[in-house]
């Protein structure tokens, strides 16, 4: 009986921190969302709006975005996208550099690029057949 009532409290002392942990998650409207987030999404998806948002604040500022297509896109505080997450459909090129899609396209001609996360080195590009590649600044081999 002892051990049943510790484990409860145990459980519930861990489910009251990991909901204290999503507490800086914040729901944000589309309106809401910074000048440079809209932007971004008008001028690279504009056949899609936003289905929702939410702001994480932790030591930066972080808005997750996700449109109603099923693509998500990260961006940094300072309105600057650090991930987009496009699932099937291709990253639109408009969000690489000019060297990525032909180099990445001599080595794996029927793929795409269907997330890229940018890094301070340079990007990583995740591809339609699963692989992932490591590339620099200019979009090529790392």
């Amino acid at each position: 009986m002892k051990k049943a009532k510790m484990m409860v409290f145990a459980l519930i002392g861990m489910m009251t921190k990991s909901m204290s942990n999503n507490a800086s998650d914040k729901m944000v409207f589309a309106k809401d969302l910074p000048a440079e987030v809209k932007a971004f999404v008008q001028q690279n998806f504009p056949r899609q709006s936003v289905a929702y948002a939410k702001m994480k604040s932790t030591s930066d500022t972080v808005y997750e975005v996700s449109l109603n297509d099923g693509t998500e896109v990260v961006f940094n505080q300072d309105g600057a996208w650090s991930m987009v997450d496009c699932k099937s459909e291709a990253v639109p090129a408009s969000l690489m550099p000019a060297s990525m899609p032909s180099f990445l396209g001599s080595l794996f001609s029927s793929n795409k690029v269907v997330k890229l996360n940018r890094t301070i080195n340079g990007y990583v590009a995740a591809l339609s057949n699963g692989y992932s590649m490591k590339l620099d600044r200019m979009g090529m081999a790392a």
